[in-house]
Protein backbone atom coordinates (compact mmCIF):
# COMPACT_ATOMS: atom_id res chain seq x y z
CA UNK A 1 0.00 0.00 0.00
CA UNK A 2 1.19 3.51 -0.75
CA UNK A 3 1.16 5.81 2.26
CA UNK A 4 2.01 9.46 2.89
CA UNK A 5 2.33 11.29 6.20
CA UNK A 6 1.00 14.83 6.70
CA UNK A 7 2.30 17.01 9.53
CA UNK A 8 2.27 20.66 10.67
CA UNK A 9 5.31 22.77 11.64
CA UNK A 10 5.81 25.13 14.58
CA UNK A 11 3.97 22.77 16.96
CA UNK A 12 0.70 23.67 15.24
CA UNK A 13 -0.73 20.15 15.05
CA UNK A 14 -3.58 18.80 17.15
CA UNK A 15 -5.44 15.49 17.46
CA UNK A 16 -8.73 15.16 15.60
CA UNK A 17 -10.82 15.56 18.74
CA UNK A 18 -9.36 19.01 19.38
CA UNK A 19 -10.24 20.03 15.84
CA UNK A 20 -13.73 18.66 16.30
CA UNK A 21 -14.20 20.74 19.43
CA UNK A 22 -13.14 23.86 17.57
CA UNK A 23 -15.58 23.09 14.79
CA UNK A 24 -18.38 22.67 17.26
CA UNK A 25 -17.94 26.18 18.62
CA UNK A 26 -17.01 27.99 15.43
CA UNK A 27 -19.37 26.59 12.83
CA UNK A 28 -22.56 28.15 14.13
CA UNK A 29 -24.82 29.52 11.42
CA UNK A 30 -27.03 32.56 11.70
CA UNK A 31 -26.13 33.36 15.30
CA UNK A 32 -25.39 37.03 14.61
CA UNK A 33 -27.95 39.83 14.46
CA UNK A 34 -30.34 39.61 11.52
CA UNK A 35 -30.07 42.28 8.85
CA UNK A 36 -33.07 44.38 7.94
CA UNK A 37 -33.68 42.24 4.85
CA UNK A 38 -33.68 38.92 6.69
CA UNK A 39 -36.94 37.10 7.38
CA UNK A 40 -37.43 34.34 9.92
CA UNK A 41 -38.16 30.85 8.61
CA UNK A 42 -41.38 29.51 10.15
CA UNK A 43 -41.85 26.08 8.56
CA UNK A 44 -40.76 23.56 5.97
CA UNK A 45 -38.88 20.27 5.63
CA UNK A 46 -35.72 18.74 4.14
CA UNK A 47 -35.49 15.36 2.39
CA UNK A 48 -32.20 13.51 1.96
CA UNK A 49 -30.94 9.93 2.06
CA UNK A 50 -27.18 10.51 2.50
CA UNK A 51 -26.25 7.79 -0.04
CA UNK A 52 -28.47 4.99 -1.32
CA UNK A 53 -25.62 2.48 -1.60
CA UNK A 54 -24.60 3.19 2.02
CA UNK A 55 -28.16 2.61 3.22
CA UNK A 56 -28.28 -0.69 1.33
CA UNK A 57 -24.97 -1.76 2.86
CA UNK A 58 -26.02 -0.88 6.42
CA UNK A 59 -29.35 -2.70 6.02
CA UNK A 60 -27.47 -5.97 5.44
CA UNK A 61 -25.81 -5.65 8.86
CA UNK A 62 -26.72 -6.70 12.38
CA UNK A 63 -27.86 -3.36 13.79
CA UNK A 64 -30.97 -3.48 15.94
CA UNK A 65 -32.32 -1.86 13.87
CA UNK A 66 -29.69 -1.10 11.21
CA UNK A 67 -31.25 2.31 10.49
CA UNK A 68 -33.45 4.28 12.89
CA UNK A 69 -34.81 7.83 13.13
CA UNK A 70 -35.74 10.11 16.01
CA UNK A 71 -36.40 13.67 17.23
CA UNK A 72 -39.00 14.28 14.50
CA UNK A 73 -37.20 12.75 11.50
CA UNK A 74 -39.20 10.23 9.45
CA UNK A 75 -38.39 7.52 6.89
CA UNK A 76 -39.91 7.84 3.41
CA UNK A 77 -41.11 4.93 1.27
CA UNK A 78 -37.97 5.16 -0.90
CA UNK A 79 -35.70 4.87 2.15
CA UNK A 80 -34.72 8.55 2.30
CA UNK A 81 -35.41 10.71 5.35
CA UNK A 82 -37.44 13.85 6.00
CA UNK A 83 -36.37 16.36 8.65
CA UNK A 84 -38.78 19.04 9.98
CA UNK A 85 -37.93 22.75 9.92
CA UNK A 86 -36.66 24.25 13.16
CA UNK A 87 -36.28 27.83 11.90
CA UNK A 88 -33.47 29.95 10.50
CA UNK A 89 -33.35 33.08 8.34
CA UNK A 90 -33.63 33.93 4.65
CA UNK A 91 -32.69 37.13 2.81
CA UNK A 92 -34.83 37.25 -0.33
CA UNK A 93 -32.69 40.01 -1.84
CA UNK A 94 -29.27 38.35 -1.64
CA UNK A 95 -30.43 34.74 -1.36
CA UNK A 96 -28.39 34.32 1.83
CA UNK A 97 -30.02 31.50 3.77
CA UNK A 98 -29.53 29.53 6.95
CA UNK A 99 -32.40 27.03 7.03
CA UNK A 100 -32.21 24.68 10.02
CA UNK A 101 -33.96 21.33 10.33
CA UNK A 102 -34.35 18.90 13.24
CA UNK A 103 -34.28 15.16 13.74
CA UNK A 104 -31.66 12.44 13.60
CA UNK A 105 -30.81 9.25 11.69
CA UNK A 106 -28.72 6.47 13.24
CA UNK A 107 -26.77 3.98 11.07
CA UNK A 108 -25.70 0.96 13.16
CA UNK A 109 -23.50 -1.95 12.08
CA UNK A 110 -21.94 -3.56 15.20
CA UNK A 111 -20.34 -6.39 13.20
CA UNK A 112 -18.40 -3.76 11.27
CA UNK A 113 -17.64 -1.81 14.44
CA UNK A 114 -19.48 1.48 13.90
CA UNK A 115 -22.53 3.53 14.78
CA UNK A 116 -23.02 6.87 12.98
CA UNK A 117 -25.60 9.48 14.01
CA UNK A 118 -26.49 12.22 11.52
CA UNK A 119 -28.62 15.03 13.02
CA UNK A 120 -29.93 18.58 12.64
CA UNK A 121 -29.11 19.33 8.98
CA UNK A 122 -28.73 22.94 7.86
CA UNK A 123 -28.89 24.38 4.34
CA UNK A 124 -26.48 27.34 4.17
CA UNK A 125 -26.49 29.52 1.05
CA UNK A 126 -24.31 32.59 0.58
CA UNK A 127 -22.79 34.31 -2.43
CA UNK A 128 -24.38 31.84 -4.86
CA UNK A 129 -22.79 28.78 -3.20
CA UNK A 130 -24.59 26.29 -1.02
CA UNK A 131 -23.63 23.67 1.53
CA UNK A 132 -25.36 21.06 3.65
CA UNK A 133 -24.21 20.97 7.28
CA UNK A 134 -25.09 18.53 10.04
CA UNK A 135 -24.09 17.20 13.44
CA UNK A 136 -22.20 13.90 13.11
CA UNK A 137 -21.32 11.45 15.89
CA UNK A 138 -19.21 8.41 15.03
CA UNK A 139 -18.60 5.61 17.51
CA UNK A 140 -16.17 2.90 16.41
CA UNK A 141 -13.77 0.51 18.10
CA UNK A 142 -11.12 1.10 15.45
CA UNK A 143 -10.43 4.84 16.01
CA UNK A 144 -11.21 7.57 18.52
CA UNK A 145 -14.86 8.63 18.54
CA UNK A 146 -15.76 11.67 16.44
CA UNK A 147 -18.34 14.30 17.41
CA UNK A 148 -18.72 17.42 15.30
CA UNK A 149 -21.42 20.07 15.30
CA UNK A 150 -22.58 21.51 11.99
CA UNK A 151 -19.80 19.96 9.92
CA UNK A 152 -19.98 20.90 6.24
CA UNK A 153 -20.98 17.50 4.86
CA UNK A 154 -21.66 18.35 1.23
CA UNK A 155 -21.61 21.11 -1.33
CA UNK A 156 -24.90 21.66 -3.17
CA UNK A 157 -25.39 22.80 -6.76
CA UNK A 158 -27.74 25.80 -6.92
CA UNK A 159 -28.41 27.37 -10.33
CA UNK A 160 -30.98 27.86 -13.05
CA UNK A 161 -33.84 28.88 -10.81
CA UNK A 162 -33.31 26.03 -8.34
CA UNK A 163 -34.05 26.82 -5.52
CA UNK A 164 -37.23 28.53 -6.71
CA UNK A 165 -39.27 31.14 -4.85
CA UNK A 166 -43.06 31.37 -4.87
CA UNK A 167 -44.49 34.01 -2.56
CA UNK A 168 -43.00 33.32 0.87
CA UNK A 169 -41.99 29.75 0.06
CA UNK A 170 -38.55 28.67 -1.21
CA UNK A 171 -38.10 25.19 -2.69
CA UNK A 172 -34.91 23.38 -3.67
CA UNK A 173 -35.54 20.27 -5.77
CA UNK A 174 -33.09 17.37 -6.13
CA UNK A 175 -29.98 19.53 -5.68
CA UNK A 176 -26.80 17.65 -6.59
CA UNK A 177 -24.72 16.95 -3.46
CA UNK A 178 -20.97 16.20 -3.36
CA UNK A 179 -19.13 14.98 -0.26
CA UNK A 180 -16.57 17.42 1.18
CA UNK A 181 -13.23 16.59 2.78
CA UNK A 182 -14.71 17.44 6.19
CA UNK A 183 -17.66 15.16 5.48
CA UNK A 184 -15.37 12.33 4.40
CA UNK A 185 -13.43 12.64 7.66
CA UNK A 186 -16.56 12.84 9.80
CA UNK A 187 -17.81 9.59 8.22
CA UNK A 188 -14.49 7.86 8.92
CA UNK A 189 -13.46 7.69 5.27
CA UNK A 190 -16.31 5.45 4.07
CA UNK A 191 -16.24 7.63 0.96
CA UNK A 192 -13.68 10.08 -0.35
CA UNK A 193 -14.13 13.80 -0.92
CA UNK A 194 -15.81 14.41 -4.25
CA UNK A 195 -18.12 11.38 -3.95
CA UNK A 196 -21.64 11.98 -5.27
CA UNK A 197 -24.28 11.72 -2.54
CA UNK A 198 -28.06 11.49 -2.76
CA UNK A 199 -29.68 14.70 -4.02
CA UNK A 200 -31.11 17.10 -1.46
CA UNK A 201 -34.60 18.60 -1.58
CA UNK A 202 -35.90 21.19 0.84
CA UNK A 203 -38.62 23.74 1.33
CA UNK A 204 -39.16 26.52 3.80
CA UNK A 205 -41.60 29.35 4.37
CA UNK A 206 -40.74 32.73 5.83
CA UNK A 207 -42.94 34.62 8.27
CA UNK A 208 -43.45 37.71 6.07
CA UNK A 209 -47.04 37.67 4.87
CA UNK A 210 -47.61 34.20 6.35
CA UNK A 211 -49.32 33.11 9.53
CA UNK A 212 -48.80 35.27 12.59
CA UNK A 213 -45.73 34.31 14.57
CA UNK A 214 -46.23 32.72 17.97
CA UNK A 215 -46.18 35.35 20.74
CA UNK A 216 -46.99 35.39 24.44
CA UNK A 217 -47.90 38.07 26.98
CA UNK A 218 -47.74 37.34 30.71
CA UNK A 219 -49.43 39.26 33.52
CA UNK A 220 -47.64 40.16 35.72
CA UNK A 221 -43.97 39.71 34.75
CA UNK A 222 -42.24 41.71 37.53
CA UNK A 223 -42.39 42.05 41.29
CA UNK A 224 -43.88 38.59 41.80
CA UNK A 225 -44.22 37.28 45.34
CA UNK A 226 -41.51 34.62 45.75
CA UNK A 227 -43.77 32.66 48.12
CA UNK A 228 -46.30 32.10 45.35
CA UNK A 229 -48.31 33.81 42.63
CA UNK A 230 -50.76 32.99 39.85
CA UNK A 231 -49.87 34.42 36.45
CA UNK A 232 -52.04 34.75 33.36
CA UNK A 233 -50.55 33.66 30.03
CA UNK A 234 -52.09 34.80 26.75
CA UNK A 235 -50.82 33.42 23.44
CA UNK A 236 -51.43 34.41 19.80
CA UNK A 237 -50.12 33.18 16.46
CA UNK A 238 -49.77 29.52 17.43
CA UNK A 239 -50.71 26.77 14.99
CA UNK A 240 -53.46 24.55 16.42
CA UNK A 241 -53.02 21.99 13.60
CA UNK A 242 -49.23 21.65 13.78
CA UNK A 243 -47.77 18.24 14.68
CA UNK A 244 -51.11 16.53 14.02
CA UNK A 245 -52.88 18.85 16.44
CA UNK A 246 -50.71 17.86 19.42
CA UNK A 247 -50.62 21.49 20.60
CA UNK A 248 -48.09 23.07 22.95
CA UNK A 249 -46.85 22.96 26.51
CA UNK A 250 -46.99 26.17 28.60
CA UNK A 251 -44.39 25.88 31.36
CA UNK A 252 -42.42 27.78 33.96
CA UNK A 253 -38.74 27.31 34.88
CA UNK A 254 -35.17 28.01 33.76
CA UNK A 255 -34.02 27.78 30.15
CA UNK A 256 -31.88 24.69 29.49
CA UNK A 257 -30.39 23.03 26.44
CA UNK A 258 -32.95 21.04 24.42
CA UNK A 259 -35.68 22.27 26.74
CA UNK A 260 -38.31 20.30 24.82
CA UNK A 261 -36.65 17.04 25.99
CA UNK A 262 -35.71 18.17 29.51
CA UNK A 263 -39.05 19.11 31.06
CA UNK A 264 -38.03 17.59 34.39
CA UNK A 265 -36.40 20.91 35.37
CA UNK A 266 -39.68 22.82 35.03
CA UNK A 267 -41.92 23.68 38.00
CA UNK A 268 -45.32 23.50 36.32
CA UNK A 269 -46.63 22.66 32.83
CA UNK A 270 -50.01 22.93 31.14
CA UNK A 271 -50.91 21.15 27.92
CA UNK A 272 -52.82 23.40 25.50
CA UNK A 273 -54.39 22.15 22.26
CA UNK A 274 -57.57 22.56 20.19
CA UNK A 275 -59.48 19.62 21.75
CA UNK A 276 -58.58 19.73 25.45
CA UNK A 277 -61.24 20.31 28.07
CA UNK A 278 -59.89 22.86 30.63
CA UNK A 279 -58.55 21.31 33.85
CA UNK A 280 -55.76 22.18 36.29
CA UNK A 281 -53.28 20.54 33.87
CA UNK A 282 -54.89 21.31 30.48
CA UNK A 283 -56.42 24.14 28.50
CA UNK A 284 -57.85 24.75 25.04
CA UNK A 285 -56.40 26.62 22.05
CA UNK A 286 -58.81 28.51 19.79
CA UNK A 287 -59.01 27.88 16.05
CA UNK A 288 -57.09 31.12 15.40
CA UNK A 289 -54.10 29.90 17.46
CA UNK A 290 -54.84 31.99 20.55
CA UNK A 291 -55.28 30.85 24.15
CA UNK A 292 -55.51 32.15 27.71
CA UNK A 293 -54.47 30.09 30.69
CA UNK A 294 -53.04 30.48 34.20
CA UNK A 295 -50.01 29.00 35.96
CA UNK A 296 -49.45 28.81 39.76
CA UNK A 297 -45.74 29.48 40.38
CA UNK A 298 -43.27 30.22 43.16
CA UNK A 299 -39.67 31.39 43.18
CA UNK A 300 -38.15 28.30 44.84
CA UNK A 301 -39.05 24.70 44.07
CA UNK A 302 -37.56 21.20 43.81
CA UNK A 303 -37.56 19.82 40.28
CA UNK A 304 -38.24 16.21 39.31
CA UNK A 305 -34.51 15.46 39.37
CA UNK A 306 -34.43 16.33 43.06
CA UNK A 307 -32.55 19.61 42.52
CA UNK A 308 -33.60 22.90 44.11
CA UNK A 309 -34.26 25.75 41.68
CA UNK A 310 -34.23 29.34 42.98
CA UNK A 311 -35.67 31.75 40.43
CA UNK A 312 -34.39 34.73 42.41
CA UNK A 313 -30.85 33.49 41.67
CA UNK A 314 -31.32 32.14 38.14
CA UNK A 315 -33.49 33.63 35.39
CA UNK A 316 -36.76 31.74 34.96
CA UNK A 317 -39.26 32.05 32.12
CA UNK A 318 -42.73 31.23 30.94
CA UNK A 319 -41.80 28.83 28.15
CA UNK A 320 -43.96 27.52 25.32
CA UNK A 321 -42.92 24.69 23.01
CA UNK A 322 -44.46 22.05 20.76
CA UNK A 323 -45.93 19.13 22.71
CA UNK A 324 -44.81 15.50 22.81
CA UNK A 325 -41.11 16.10 22.18
CA UNK A 326 -41.62 17.52 18.69
CA UNK A 327 -38.61 18.99 16.87
CA UNK A 328 -40.80 21.91 15.70
CA UNK A 329 -39.20 25.03 17.22
CA UNK A 330 -41.61 27.53 15.63
CA UNK A 331 -43.84 27.32 18.75
CA UNK A 332 -41.02 28.25 21.16
CA UNK A 333 -41.30 31.45 23.21
CA UNK A 334 -39.46 32.59 26.35
CA UNK A 335 -40.91 35.33 28.58
CA UNK A 336 -38.69 36.27 31.57
CA UNK A 337 -40.24 36.79 35.00
CA UNK A 338 -38.74 38.46 38.10
CA UNK A 339 -39.58 38.06 41.78
CA UNK A 340 -39.34 40.54 44.63
CA UNK A 341 -36.21 39.75 46.62
CA UNK A 342 -36.63 39.25 50.34
CA UNK A 343 -34.43 40.68 53.10
CA UNK A 344 -34.72 44.40 52.29
CA UNK A 345 -32.05 46.59 50.80
CA UNK A 346 -33.93 47.52 47.64
CA UNK A 347 -34.58 45.64 44.44
CA UNK A 348 -32.01 47.09 42.03
CA UNK A 349 -28.24 47.12 41.81
CA UNK A 350 -25.72 48.22 39.24
CA UNK A 351 -22.36 46.83 38.18
CA UNK A 352 -19.85 48.47 35.85
CA UNK A 353 -18.58 46.00 33.29
CA UNK A 354 -15.03 46.31 31.95
CA UNK A 355 -12.97 43.95 29.86
CA UNK A 356 -9.85 43.61 27.80
CA UNK A 357 -9.63 42.07 24.34
CA UNK A 358 -6.23 40.50 23.78
CA UNK A 359 -4.73 39.68 20.43
CA UNK A 360 -5.10 35.99 19.58
CA UNK A 361 -2.73 33.71 17.72
CA UNK A 362 -2.41 32.53 14.14
CA UNK A 363 -2.70 28.76 14.46
CA UNK A 364 -2.79 25.67 12.29
CA UNK A 365 -4.29 22.29 13.19
CA UNK A 366 -4.89 19.14 11.16
CA UNK A 367 -7.56 16.46 11.49
CA UNK A 368 -5.14 13.56 11.27
CA UNK A 369 -1.49 12.64 10.85
CA UNK A 370 -1.61 10.03 8.08
CA UNK A 371 -3.12 9.55 4.63
CA UNK A 372 -3.22 6.11 3.03
CA UNK A 373 -3.30 5.91 -0.76
CA UNK A 374 -4.74 2.81 -2.43
CA UNK A 375 -2.43 0.28 -4.09
CA UNK A 376 -1.92 0.98 -7.83
CA UNK A 377 0.26 -0.26 -10.65
CA UNK A 378 2.87 1.54 -12.66
CA UNK A 379 1.46 4.19 -14.96
CA UNK A 380 -1.68 4.47 -12.81
CA UNK A 381 -2.98 7.08 -10.38
CA UNK A 382 -3.89 6.85 -6.68
CA UNK A 383 -6.23 9.38 -5.07
CA UNK A 384 -7.13 10.10 -1.45
CA UNK A 385 -8.31 13.08 0.59
CA UNK A 386 -5.77 15.11 2.54
CA UNK A 387 -6.68 15.42 6.21
CA UNK A 388 -8.43 18.81 6.52
CA UNK A 389 -6.35 21.66 7.95
CA UNK A 390 -7.93 24.37 10.10
CA UNK A 391 -6.40 27.84 10.13
CA UNK A 392 -7.52 30.21 12.90
CA UNK A 393 -6.46 33.85 12.52
CA UNK A 394 -7.46 35.48 15.80
CA UNK A 395 -4.86 38.25 15.72
CA UNK A 396 -7.46 40.86 14.80
CA UNK A 397 -5.08 42.71 12.49
CA UNK A 398 -6.13 41.20 9.15
CA UNK A 399 -2.68 41.16 7.56
CA UNK A 400 -3.36 38.00 5.55
CA UNK A 401 -1.75 34.55 5.62
CA UNK A 402 -0.83 31.63 3.36
CA UNK A 403 -0.71 27.88 3.95
CA UNK A 404 1.89 26.14 1.78
CA UNK A 405 2.59 22.44 1.33
CA UNK A 406 5.64 20.56 0.08
CA UNK A 407 6.32 16.81 0.03
CA UNK A 408 9.55 14.88 0.23
CA UNK A 409 10.39 12.15 -2.26
CA UNK A 410 8.46 8.94 -1.68
CA UNK A 411 10.84 6.13 -0.74
CA UNK A 412 10.50 2.42 -0.04
CA UNK A 413 12.46 0.09 2.24
CA UNK A 414 13.86 -1.61 -0.87
CA UNK A 415 15.47 1.60 -2.11
CA UNK A 416 12.73 2.70 -4.51
CA UNK A 417 12.25 6.44 -5.05
CA UNK A 418 9.32 8.34 -6.55
CA UNK A 419 10.05 12.05 -6.88
CA UNK A 420 7.79 14.31 -4.82
CA UNK A 421 6.59 16.12 -7.94
CA UNK A 422 4.63 12.99 -8.92
CA UNK A 423 2.23 13.81 -6.05
CA UNK A 424 -0.30 16.48 -7.08
CA UNK A 425 -3.41 17.91 -5.49
CA UNK A 426 -6.66 19.77 -6.10
CA UNK A 427 -7.10 22.19 -3.16
CA UNK A 428 -10.38 23.26 -1.52
CA UNK A 429 -11.00 26.04 0.98
CA UNK A 430 -14.02 27.16 2.98
CA UNK A 431 -14.78 29.79 5.62
CA UNK A 432 -16.07 28.58 8.97
CA UNK A 433 -18.89 30.96 9.84
CA UNK A 434 -18.16 33.52 12.57
CA UNK A 435 -20.79 32.89 15.28
CA UNK A 436 -20.82 36.58 16.22
CA UNK A 437 -20.91 37.90 12.66
CA UNK A 438 -18.05 40.29 13.33
CA UNK A 439 -15.85 39.56 10.34
CA UNK A 440 -16.09 39.25 6.56
CA UNK A 441 -13.49 36.54 5.99
CA UNK A 442 -12.50 35.11 2.62
CA UNK A 443 -10.17 32.28 1.63
CA UNK A 444 -8.89 31.14 -1.77
CA UNK A 445 -7.83 27.57 -2.59
CA UNK A 446 -4.44 27.09 -4.22
CA UNK A 447 -3.98 26.17 -7.85
CA UNK A 448 -4.32 22.57 -9.02
CA UNK A 449 -0.95 20.80 -9.18
CA UNK A 450 -0.94 17.85 -11.55
CA UNK A 451 1.19 14.71 -11.03
CA UNK A 452 4.56 15.33 -12.60
CA UNK A 453 4.46 19.03 -11.72
CA UNK A 454 3.32 18.62 -8.17
CA UNK A 455 4.33 19.04 -4.57
CA UNK A 456 8.05 18.45 -4.82
CA UNK A 457 8.09 22.24 -4.83
CA UNK A 458 6.24 24.41 -2.29
CA UNK A 459 2.70 25.14 -3.46
CA UNK A 460 -0.17 27.03 -1.83
CA UNK A 461 -2.95 24.95 -0.30
CA UNK A 462 -4.98 28.08 0.53
CA UNK A 463 -4.49 31.79 1.14
CA UNK A 464 -6.38 34.66 2.71
CA UNK A 465 -5.68 38.21 1.62
CA UNK A 466 -5.08 41.22 3.87
CA UNK A 467 -8.34 42.65 5.17
CA UNK A 468 -10.18 39.30 4.91
CA UNK A 469 -8.03 36.95 6.98
CA UNK A 470 -9.62 37.30 10.42
CA UNK A 471 -11.60 34.19 11.24
CA UNK A 472 -11.45 30.41 11.01
CA UNK A 473 -10.94 28.50 7.78
CA UNK A 474 -10.84 24.89 6.60
CA UNK A 475 -8.45 23.89 3.80
CA UNK A 476 -8.27 20.47 2.18
CA UNK A 477 -7.25 18.78 -1.03
CA UNK A 478 -7.73 15.68 -3.12
CA UNK A 479 -4.27 14.12 -3.44
CA UNK A 480 -3.34 12.49 -6.75
CA UNK A 481 -0.20 10.37 -7.06
CA UNK A 482 0.94 9.36 -10.52
CA UNK A 483 3.21 6.29 -10.44
CA UNK A 484 5.91 6.42 -13.13
CA UNK A 485 6.76 3.28 -15.09
CA UNK A 486 10.28 3.39 -13.65
CA UNK A 487 9.08 2.94 -10.04
CA UNK A 488 10.07 -0.25 -8.28
CA UNK A 489 7.34 -2.25 -6.53
CA UNK A 490 7.09 -1.68 -2.79
CA UNK A 491 5.50 0.24 0.06
CA UNK A 492 6.34 3.93 -0.22
CA UNK A 493 6.14 6.75 2.32
CA UNK A 494 6.79 10.48 2.27
CA UNK A 495 6.35 13.46 4.55
CA UNK A 496 4.06 16.31 3.50
CA UNK A 497 4.84 19.49 5.45
CA UNK A 498 2.26 22.28 5.77
CA UNK A 499 3.68 25.70 6.65
CA UNK A 500 1.50 28.60 7.80
CA UNK A 501 2.88 32.11 7.53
Amino acid sequence: MLRSRAGAVRHRSMRWMAVAALGASAALVGAGPASAAEADITGGSLTWGFKASFRSYVKTGNGNPPISVGNGATVNTDGTFTFPSTGGTHDAGSGTTSATYGGKVVFSYPAHFFTITLANPTVAITGGTAALKADVDLVTTETDPVSVKQATIATLTVSGGNPATSGNTVTGSSLAAVLTSQGATAFNGFYGAGETLDPVSFTFTTGNGGPARAAVTVTPTQGLDPAGATITVRGTGFDPDANNGAGIYVSFGPKVDEHWANASVLQVTKWVNKTNEPTDARDRMAADGSFTTTLPISAVYTDRNGNQVDCTQVQCYVITFAARGSADRSQDTFTPLTFTRTGGGGNTAQQRITGTVTGGPLTLSVAGSAVELPAVGKGEYAQAALNPATVADLRGIGTGWSLVGQVSDLTSAGGGVIAGNYLGWTPTATVVNDPLGGANPAVTPGAVAAPGAGLGEARALCTSAAGASNGIFTCGAELNLGVPASAAAGDYAATLTLTLS
